[in-house]
């Protein structure tokens, strides 16, 4: 029998809306997830963070076989099939869809495929290829994703172009690929072809790569780009897209006027935006800041009985605060809905942010950021370490980059890491946890570390402000 009345309605069924519902069908509460989408899995298996690894690890491969000879060994006839590429990355999607299929198939909750439309603060109608139903709720949870930017550059609609899904199906390598967009996605393609062998081009509107990170990482990123023969064009505009034979041409705008750049293929990577059109906000009374949907620290929209979570209401559109979040909306639902004892504190404060670049060299940065800082009256002191110095570095040949910490000036607790470098989304984790615990550098510094190991690199720049701390200077 079909039932139109849960206590919590799900809207989207990718990484975090299947952690809500998982959490709350524990928790007893009836549920269902809504998803839309032609194929069931999400964006982060199905065209983000899975495939796009998989290719980058094929291309850092690539990269590591090309400077083998530093290691004593040499290699001859070096290639690159992309089938072989393409079907080693669809086994491994395939194998992570099917998991994320079975769960949310497993009858904990309840599925249905369909486009839910808010019709009231306390109803959806559910349309699909079958039939349209209307759905009543206690809670409901919006996690409906994003989706590309496409800016507007005249001719850009006459040319085929590729977004970042595109890109992760391509069974051609690129003889010249151009990007529009420095950020996390344009820089780990820019990357990723580059390893693969592709002579690549990146544009960039800001004067900088990864503007998120800051810019002693920005200016690491830019160097070792160009080093590599990626051609990085910052502080351009670009004006007009056209073909020219086999050729797409670029006709951009720089300080030094207007210029042209043509290859083979082009990638558009300027962002996402939140998947909230067409859901009848309004009539639920959630409102929203251009297309991303307000929330509290809490996840609440201003319907207070209505969460948004992941890209939807985050500024920083990255899984795993997705997956927390949904995790965490579960768990004030169930002590709303007396399942659990306890008052709800969301643990996704400012300080715990986390935020990595899969390029080579990797980047992350953890903590507070730099403006979030310069906004609070808290003295600090930084230290910073380069793996040009440290020895585990310069035996893997990995030398470029470096590690840095953040403490409060007075009690010597670590606010914020950045590292880019060998590993670095990896090492950037202990100092998370550092983060979490409140830990001090002092504190910190005391943690045995073995050697030799990247990790200890972070002992360095904790000993150099502990000393610096301790002795007042």
């Amino acid at each position: 029998m079909k039932k139109d009345e849960y206590q919590a309605v799900i809207i989207g069924g990718g990484s975090g809306g299947y952690a809500a519902a998982s959490k709350l069908a524990d928790y007893g509460i009836s549920t269902v997830v809504i998803d839309a989408s032609e194929e069931l899995g999400g964006l982060c298996i199905l065209r983000g963070c899975m495939p796009s690894k998989a290719l980058i690890e094929s291309a850092n491969l690539m990269r590591k076989m090309r400077d083998s000879n530093e290691f004593g060994i040499h290699v001859s006839d070096l290639k690159v099939s992309m089938d072989e590429v393409q079907d080693r990355k669809q086994r491994l999607i395939d194998g992570f869809k099917k998991y994320r299929v079975d769960q949310l198939q497993s009858g904990k909750f309840d599925l249905i495929r369909g486009k839910a439309v808010f019709t009231g603060d306390r109803e959806v109608e559910v349309q699909s290829q079958e039939e349209n139903r209307k759905i009543r709720f206690k809670y409901a949870i919006i996690s409906t994703g994003s989706l590309p930017v496409i800016p507007k550059i005249d001719g850009l609609e006459d040319v085929d172009f590729w977004l970042s899904r595109d890109a992760l199906q391509a069974r051609e390598l690129p003889e010249h690929l151009i990007i529009v967009g420095g950020g996390a996605i344009g820089c780990e393609m820019a990357h990723c072809f580059e390893g693969l062998g592709s002579k690549v081009t990146i544009m960039q509107r800001t004067g900088c790569l990864v503007s998120d990170l800051g810019g002693e990482t920005s200016d690491v990123i830019r160097q070792v780009s160009q080093q590599r023969g990626i051609e990085v064009l910052c502080s351009t505009s670009p004006k007009s897209v056209r073909k020219s034979g086999d050729k797409v041409v670029v006709e951009y705008e720089s300080e030094d006027g207007v210029s042209e750049v043509s290859g083979s293929h082009l990638l558009v990577a300027t962002g996402r935006e939140p998947a909230t059109e067409g859901l009848g906000l309004g009539l639920a009374g959630v409102e929203k800041q251009g297309k991303r949907i307000e929330v509290n620290q809490l996840c609440q929209t201003s319907s207070s009985h209505i969460f948004a979570i992941g890209d939807v209401g985050n500024k920083n559109p990255v899984v795993h605060k997705a997956v927390i979040q949904g995790e965490e909306v579960a768990r004030q639902i169930a002590i709303e809905l007396g399942k659990l004892d306890g008052e709800f504190k969301s643990s996704l404060e400012v300080e715990n942010e986390l935020f990595g670049v899969f390029t080579h060299p990797e980047c992350a940065r953890a903590g507070m950021s730099n403006s979030e800082i310069s906004k609070t009256e808290i003295e600090t002191e930084s230290a910073r370490y380069d793996f040009a110095d440290h020895g585990k570095a310069e035996i893997l040949g990995e030398t470029i980059g470096f590690v840095k910490l953040i403490c409060e000036k007075r009690t010597g607790q670590i606010l914020a890491a950045e590292a880019v470098g060998p590993e670095a989304i990896n090492l950037i984790h202990e100092i998370q946890i550092a983060i979490h615990a409140k830990m001090s550098v002092m504190e910190f510094s005391k943690i045995p570390h073995y050697h030799p190991t990247l990790a200890e690199i972070w002992t360095y720049p904790a000993e150099s402000l502990s000393g610096s701390l301790e002795s007042g200077s």
